[in-house]
């Protein structure tokens, strides 16, 4: 087999030793087998369909995206909404036990989707969609993923919309609308293991706490370190590093340290599609 195919695995191992430090906090918090095994079992599924992903012919895909790529993707952001809430939180798509946080996995795939239309010079539709979804997100709301979209689609709209007044005037609204989400910021209360993971390892003591630290910054490397498509990539790794930010200062999942299929569903979709674009 093909080293290249071995070296494309190096990012999916990136991801144990959070997802590693995550399970020993849990444990330590007397947390049940069943619910931090998920994490490792979705990890598993996901390194296995992304390496027959990756490993399968190389056929040439579409970098333009399209209407309908958007109207899925928003139609997927809408789609909490019309669920119950959750003490007055949409941000959950409720199938039977299952749980889905959709953003999570979305808005990466928004973020590539965003990047294919700006290459391609669609910029109305660039701003549409980033005003569209940036509006949703206020409804579910969430400032995290919020905040975090915002920031990775500015780099897009700084790099890519070539008129300087239409560049600056949403810009000018993406900072808004973030402003507006933290006033309005939800009062649902953190799960220990899931917003608060970092600090359950911090109580392990100052040494897992650094590894923790550590561990988190492994998870940029191959959007920030080893990718070639420099703009999109760091998009997708500021938003993974807001969202690992924003939960000090709200109840926010940390992405695949803390319990939570979604985000690391999230995570592995960003790096699947990060790792065939270098190649």
């Amino acid at each position: 087999m093909n080293t290249l195919y071995f070296k494309s695995l190096v990012p999916y191992f990136l991801m144990l030793p959070s997802i590693f430090i995550g399970i020993i906090a849990m444990k330590s918090y007397g947390v049940s087998s069943n619910i931090w095994l998920q994490n490792l079992l979705i990890w598993l599924l996901g390194t296995v369909f992304g390496f027959i992903y990756l490993t399968r012919s190389k056929e040439k895909h579409s970098s333009k995206g399209n209407l309908l790529h958007t109207i899925v993707i928003v139609a997927l952001i809408v789609s909490p909404l019309l669920f119950h809430r959750l003490d007055g939180i949409h941000r959950w798509l409720h199938l039977g036990p299952i749980n889905i946080y959709i953003a999570s996995i979305i808005l990466p795939l928004l973020i590539i989707h965003v990047w294919k239309l700006a290459i391609n010079h669609h910029e109305f539709h660039v701003i549409g969609v980033t005003v569209l979804v940036l509006i949703i997100l206020l409804f579910h709301p969430d400032a995290g993923q919020t905040t975090a979209l915002a920031c990775a689609l500015a780099i897009i709209l700084w790099k890519k919309i070539s008129n300087s007044w239409l560049k600056l005037i949403t810009l000018a609204f993406i900072i808004a609308v973030v402003v507006i989400s933290w006033i309005f910021l939800d009062e649902l209360a953190g799960v220990p293991y899931v917003e608060h993971i970092i600090f359950l390892v911090a109580d392990l003591g100052k040494t897992w706490f650094f590894l923790g630290i550590l561990s988190l910054a492994l998870l940029l490397f191959p959007f920030l370190i080893f990718s070639k498509a420099t703009i999109v990539s760091l998009s997708l790794g500021i938003y993974f590093f807001i969202m690992m930010i924003v939960t000090y200062f709200g109840n926010f999942p940390m992405p695949v340290m803390g319990y939570g299929i979604s985000p690391v569903i999230g995570y592995l979709i960003s790096i699947t599609w990060v790792t065939k674009m270098n190649r």
